[in-house]
């Protein structure tokens, strides 16, 4: 084993550990790799600094050398199919078509330190049910696990959920995924995925419903990341939904609306009483027509303090709702999305006075 292959060895024992990988980034400033070293380093760094601040920001620089050097870094995941995303400096998550992920499993987990996996669902003759990739063993490294395409059918929602090698998996997306309605209500109520804290429902419209019957019976949960974008519901479900016990300490909240044009059930709600605002870091509520008075609601709450990303797109704000957040005492915002709102140049400037450490879009 080389000295190469023994550091690499090291960073895919211990993903979490940032030490091994500034090890190896140190093995190559001294073999003539100084641009993948730098790569790590700010990439180490970026998932160190607090998210959406401007140290954060600064760490991004590393998406330049990785411009520069992708079709290298990553060229033996070519012959797999699969396309790859890099985190503190090395292939952390992988997506691509469920049977090419299923053939090349066993040597992308040898290779990378990979923890979250995508799969495109693709229903087609001859190709085999998901169920076999539910029963890789190289699934207990994953923390974060997403399906995305044709759905599944209920024997494979069953088994991603009984799968003893996903029992540790922290994320779940199920975005733009056809889900079953009765299983979903039955899975968030029930004690499978027991270390879920992140859950991805986006895209998926016809979920209202169950989503609001689901979480109101998992008070046994603790949820930390929801994203219910695109799904459709009325005022009294997303109601329910924001006063569900597994969403008390709450930290990133995604509600864009599902159609602009249809009734917004947030504007009919008391925002600074129903939002979960404890822990809550990111809330986004782009299209949900809140206008002036839900960015009242926002401005004046104290406990939207610990806010830093806040979606507000397409929500008919104007010149009275630019005046309640610059005026708000509590808001400290990294990140302020008001786009399709129509805002001028002077009101930007005006937002962009009051959060001088956010990137407001406008």
């Amino acid at each position: 084993m080389t000295d190469r292959d023994a550091l690499l060895a090291a960073v895919l024992a211990a993903p979490d550990d940032d030490l091994p990988r500034l090890v190896f980034a140190d093995w190559l400033d001294e073999h003539g790799d100084p641009d993948r070293a730098a790569f790590i380093r700010y990439q180490v760094e970026a998932a160190r600094a607090e998210p959406y601040s401007p140290a954060w920001r600064a760490a991004t620089a590393a998406a330049q050398l990785h411009a520069r050097h992708q079709d290298n870094w990553a060229r033996h995941l070519l012959p797999t199919g699969l396309l790859g995303d890099f985190a503190r400096g090395f292939v952390e998550r992988v997506r691509g078509v469920d049977n090419e992920f299923l053939r090349a499993a066993e040597a992308v987990f040898a290779a990378d330190p990979v923890r979250v996996v995508t799969l495109l669902r693709i229903v087609r003759p001859g190709v085999p049910p998901v169920e076999a990739i539910f029963d890789l063993p190289q699934l207990r490294s994953l923390t974060g696990l997403g399906v995305r395409g044709d759905g599944l059918s209920g024997l494979e929602y069953h088994a991603l959920t009984d799968s003893p090698h996903l029992a540790g998996l922290t994320d779940l997306s199920l975005a733009g995924n056809p889900v079953d309605p009765p299983w979903l209500a039955e899975f968030l109520a029930g004690d499978r995925l027991p270390e879920l804290v992140g859950l991805d429902l986006s895209d998926n419209p016809h979920l209202g419903p169950a989503v609001a019957d689901g979480l109101g019976e998992a008070g046994h949960r603790r949820l930390a990341r929801l994203d219910l974008s695109g799904v459709v519901m009325r005022s009294g479900e997303l109601q329910q939904v924001l006063e569900a016990r597994c969403l008390a300490g709450v930290e990133e909240l995604r509600l864009r609306s599902a159609d602009p044009k249809a009734r917004w059930p947030a504007a009919h709600l008391d925002l600074g009483w129903v939002v979960p605002w404890g822990r809550l870091r990111v809330l986004d509520l782009a299209g949900q027509g809140v206008g002036a008075e839900g960015c009242r609601e926002i401005a004046r709450t104290a406990e939207a303090r610990s806010l830093r990303w806040l979606g507000l797109a397409g929500n008919d704000l104007g010149p009275e709702a630019v005046r309640l957040l610059v005026e708000s005492p509590h808001l400290n915002l990294y990140h302020l999305d008001v786009r399709g709102n129509g805002l001028g140049p002077r009101s930007l400037d005006l937002l962009g006075g009051r959060f001088p450490d956010a990137e407001v879009l406008g």
